[in-house]
């Protein structure tokens, strides 16, 4: 995943997910029921915990064959994948609601605001509220 530069909108969408990556063993990744049913999971229950364990028995693998399978399929393992929706829900949020960043982030499965703050300035090298003020529309 790629950090927005500044000014620079960050783009953590996944909703399609990729193909495997170049040079991945035929069979490696997940098949596309498993991802679809892996993905609607993770989509559902944003704002719980979310282990392993839950996403492997979505798929019906092991958590080590699940672990494997996900990252070849989407070039990224499973906790990377949960917060990327997380932080892109909290974007979601943040342009159509003028609910408070503590509100968002624990909408979004976030300890606190703090760890929204700290991962959103991670990712987008700017912090939530200014994000916030500089992508909504005027009188939004």
């Amino acid at each position: 995943m790629r950090s927005a530069g500044r000014g620079e909108a960050m783009s953590l969408s996944v909703s399609a997910p990729p193909a495997a990556p170049r040079g991945a063993r035929a069979g490696a990744g997940l098949a596309p029921w498993q991802l679809r049913r892996v993905a609607g999971f993770i989509e559902d229950r944003l704002s719980e915990r979310i282990t392993v364990a839950d996403l492997a028995a979505q798929a019906r693998l092991s958590r080590a064959q699940f672990f494997r399978a996900f990252t070849a399929t989407l070039g990224m393992p499973p906790h990377g994948y949960v917060m990327a929706r997380r932080l892109r829900r909290a974007e979601m949020l943040m342009l159509t609601t003028s609910e408070p960043l503590s509100r968002i982030s624990a909408a979004c499965g976030l300890a606190d605001q703090a760890h929204l703050t700290r991962l959103f300035r991670c990712h987008a090298g700017t912090t939530p509220h200014r994000w916030r003020r500089r992508h909504r529309a005027p009188g939004g």
